[in-house]
């Protein structure tokens, strides 16, 4: 079965290149070759046929006419005789690139493993070459080397991670589902190229049609990974986070969406929990996986950081009014195919400022939302929440009450119960005993085999940036998340994580990280505001950091980020050089035409939004062959689409994967290993992990690190009199800026009517899980003697005490049939009763079917509606008649009378 190629060595002559590599057991080997005649032309040669280790000696001394191997790191033009090694033992191919001369060959010559999933290790990129495939080596044309000096600029050793057995650019779900676990979990590599960042690199070797295992796909990133040690098992708590390529650039360069609703800073952050006494094959082992997301708000809109001053903020400018809202349509439409539903959306931008800035986008962006919902059923509309995280920050300084991580997570409890997360186990035996009331509104779902049970939607955060809010909401989502995910593994009692504890303590500082990493990538500096400015315990270390990363980012994004915006343009495929247009890269004064083309047209339907074009025309194409063979039907093939499959020795080219595989790569089964290594690398996992009595435990405060988080007391200082170093914060600070402070919820909260409708509708766990009905736990009885002494003192009592009622209880019985009147004489919308009936029937339910039956006079007005009355058809008549004028004329003796009496008067 082929897989990849873990040991590469190229070898260079006068007239080619040879790439010989061998598999993880170094029994099998393959050789490709790269012809240097043409240098304008990639010219490539694979033997469909694996050597063995004596057979490519003799190959390799047959190329060098007998001569033995040179080995050199470098030489001079004129010394290439014989066979030359030009690297040995990369880590494998990233792909060919082409400027405006030759090729170069890029391949991975150091690397070292930062994770492990399960069976699959994932190795961190060190050190690239670059090397030319030209005979004469690199051109010295001043245009190539610049071009070639512009593509290095992209450090290729910082924050890029691959693996060899485990797709990197899909989710731990994903991968999972896409194996046949009836099968030996055997399964086929295919990379999501939103998140693979060699595609274009990859793209001249592919048109050849060289087999996959020679390549390495490569995503974008942050990966760490921490161990958890209790005294019932071991835990392994892995955080990747996956940077699209899909309109990708700097900070103030790339803001809203393009046409095809790839947004900007568009990050995919997932946290895996392993539990490492179980086995490392997921079908067999204890995994647990849960997904979330960052982009900018999808909308046609910029900034232009000409306008700002050293510490102000550019001037948000909407570009296009959409009134069909088709960019922010399409973003959503590929979030549906990727997550699923329900999508909730929870905004962090600022409503109301003293001078409008931010609250444009927030307006712009809930008509979208509301104009998208029109057409969706109800249980797959958009949940948008507006959290306005400065208000509320700034309001817990004067009302102590108020938390920005606590009404965080009340909001991400709710969102995770109704989207769920991936576990490759069934739920605890104890959730079966005793039902958590956490997960009473859980919506569990699972595979089509029953065997997972998976995440069904996403929680999708943004601010402006999608950086320092953004980077706190998204801890507190996974702090939420890590509880549920615990407590479902049973090592929780309930999915409550404490903000004190060490477990908490090391997700915020891997999330501090994780932020740190991608404000760095897009905006140029580390995170302005990190966790602990939220959290209300940041001495004026946190302060002062505020403030030189305030300065950092202002000097990156004025005077380096059109540099990075070109490198980037030019690693990813988007500018072409001689290809995209005759002019250099450098010579553009913008790059809006390269991610809004003139050409591109999105032809999807304003209503039917959620299908794209294909699926609009046909849904999927087919190429038919007309001819018949002899059974009489019709042979149907699939299209051919990138040259992988279709084609003879596809299965060649294909990587396939197995359990076993997996399993004799793990554990090196194939030969002898040592016991003092496998011993010292546990030392190494042992000396990395912390080791906590249980997940809540809090840590022992030192005394020198004392002065580093405020107490109660400094606290209350800091509120009486701001001092120097708080006007400068604010002065600095470059998201959130000072304003008038409100005491409305409504200002800090705001969310539409279909977040409620998605948090209230009940969970599918507890009606599963429960063999017989448990009832719940009554509430403890009111101390009615003490409330009624704390009333009387002010002069209140209750009515029962006034009117004695005590004795007065109702019976369900009386109950039941009160609710049957009460549904039969009032008939009204259930939302509209929701939000107008009383507080004493807060309890009472209108309940949307009702038993038939057997119809009554009566009519069934309300406060809403009035029925109108039936009128009989005599009354009717008489009206009609009283309406209408005097038509018909007297009768003889009628006017005989009339005269007699005219005559008499």
């Amino acid at each position: 079965m082929p897989c990849r190629l873990r040991k590469i060595t190229v070898y260079e002559t006068k007239s080619r290149f040879y790439i010989i590599g061998c598999d993880s057991t170094g029994s099998r080997y393959n050789v490709l070759k790269i012809d240097r005649i043409d240098p304008k032309a990639l010219i490539t040669g694979e033997p469909e046929y694996d050597y063995t280790r004596e057979e490519i000696l003799e190959l390799l001394a047959t190329i060098s006419d007998g001569s033995s191997v040179v080995y050199r790191s470098s030489s001079k033009k004129g010394t290439k005789s014989g066979l030359i090694e030009r690297a040995t033992n990369a880590f494998g191919i990233l792909g060919c690139v082409r400027f405006v001369e030759g090729y170069y060959l890029i391949i991975i010559t150091r690397a070292h493993a930062v994770a492990t999933l399960g069976y699959h290790p994932v190795y961190k990129i060190v050190e690239v070459a670059m090397i030319p495939i030209a005979m004469d080596g690199v051109s010295t044309s001043s245009e190539e080397q610049k071009y070639v000096k512009l593509f290095q600029s992209v450090d290729l050793s910082t924050d890029f991670y691959f693996s060899y057995s485990y797709d990197m650019s899909r989710t731990f779900q994903e991968n999972s589902l896409r194996s046949d676990w009836n099968n030996h979990g055997q399964r086929r590599l295919e990379a999501d190229e939103r998140f693979v960042w060699n595609s274009f690199l990859l793209e001249p070797l592919r048109k050849n049609l060289i087999s996959e295992r020679w390549f390495v796909e490569i995503v974008h990133g942050y990966v760490r990974q921490e161990y958890i040690f209790l005294p019932i098992g071991r835990i392994s708590l892995t955080i990747i986070g996956r940077r699209s390529t899909k309109y990708a650039g700097t900070r103030f360069l790339k803001r809203g969406a393009n046409p095809t609703g790839n947004v900007a800073n568009y990050v995919e952050t997932e946290q895996i929990v392993w539990d490492m006494a179980s086995s490392g094959n997921v079908a067999d082992g204890r995994f647990s996986s849960f997904v979330q997301m960052r982009g900018s708000v999808p909308m046609r809109w910029s900034q232009d950081p000409s306008t700002r001053g050293v510490v102000g903020k550019p001037l948000i400018l909407i570009d296009n009014h959409e009134p069909h809202a088709q960019t922010a349509a399409s973003h959503f439409r590929d979030v549906r195919n990727k997550y699923g539903n329900p999508i909730v959306i929870m905004n962090l931008i600022k409503r109301n400022e003293k001078r409008r800035h931010e609250g444009v986008l927030h307006t712009q962006f809930l008509k979208n939302i509301e104009y998208l919902n029109q057409f969706l059923p109800n249980e797959e509309k958009l949940c948008y929440i507006s959290f306005d995280v400065a208000r509320c920050n700034k309001a817990a300084n004067s009302m102590p009450s108020i938390n920005v991580l606590n009404v965080m997570e009340d909001l991400s409890m709710k969102s995770i119960l109704k989207n769920g997360w991936f576990q490759s186990f069934p739920l605890s035996e104890a959730l079966k005993i005793r039902p958590r009331e956490a997960f009473a509104t859980l919506d569990a779902h699972h595979s089509k085999d029953g065997r997972f049970m998976i995440q069904h939607g996403i929680c999708r955060t943004n601010c402006v940036d999608c950086l320092d809010r953004t980077n706190v909401a998204q801890f507190v989502i996974a702090k939420v998340a890590l509880g549920c995910q615990l407590c479902a593994m049973g090592i929780l009692d309930e999915p409550n994580l404490t903000l004190q504890s060490e477990v908490c303590r090391l997700l915020e500082d891997m999330f501090d990280e994780h932020g740190d990493t991608m404000a760095l990538q897009y905006a140029g500096s580390q995170l302005v505001h990190s966790i602990k400015t939220y959290k209300k315990t940041a001495a004026f270390q946190e302060r002062r950091r505020d403030v030189f990363q305030t300065l950092s980012r202002y000097y990156s994004n004025t005077f380096n980020d059109w540099d990075k915006q070109m490198a980037i343009n030019l690693f990813l495929g988007v500018f072409r050089p001689r290809i995209t247009t005759m002019k250099n890269l450098w010579d553009l004064t913008s790059d809006y035409n390269l991610h809004f083309p003139y050409s591109l047209k999105i032809n999807t339907d304003y209503c039917a939004w959620t299908l794209s074009e294909k699926e609009l025309e046909d849904l999927v194409f087919l190429d038919y062959d007309e001819s018949e063979n002899s059974d009489g039907y019709v042979e149907i093939r699939s299209i051919d689409v990138d040259g992988r499959r279709g084609s003879e020795g596809s299965e060649y080219r294909t990587l396939l994967f197995s359990s076993h595989e997996d399993f004799r790569d793990y554990h090196r089964t194939y030969e002898f290993t040592s016991l003092d290594d496998r011993i010292g690398r546990l030392f190494s996992i042992e000396n990395r992990a912390i080791q906590v009595d249980g997940i809540n435990e809090e840590p022992t405060t030192h005394a020198q690190f004392l002065k580093l988080w405020k107490t109660t007391e400094t606290k209350e200082k800091d509120q009486k009199k701001p001092n120097k170093k708080d006007k400068e914060e604010k002065e600095s600070d470059d998201e959130d800026d000072d304003e008038e402070i409100s005491t409305q919820w409504s200002d800090v909260v705001e969310a539409q009517q279909e977040w409620y409708d998605l948090v209230n509708a009940p969970g599918n766990v507890t009606t599963t899980l429960q063999k017989s009905p448990t009832k719940r736990e009554s509430t403890p009885p009111r101390n009615t003697s003490r409330a009624k002494r704390s009333l009387l003192s002010t002069g209140l009592q209750f009515a029962k005490d006034i009117y004695h009622l005590d004795h007065l209880k109702t019976q369900p019985e009386e109950r039941r049939y009160y609710e049957k009147y009460a549904i039969t004489a009032f008939k009204c919308n259930v939302r509209d009763w929701e939000k107008v009936k009383p507080t004493l029937l807060s309890e009472f339910k209108i309940t949307s079917e009702v038993e038939p039956r057997r119809p009554t006079f009566f009519t069934t007005d309300d406060c809403y509606r009035t029925e109108s009355p039936e009128v009989s058809g005599n009354s009717a008549r008489f009206y009609i008649k009283s309406s209408h004028p005097l038509t018909t004329e007297c009768s003889a003796q009628d006017y005989g009378f009339f005269s007699k009496y005219m005559q008499a008067t």
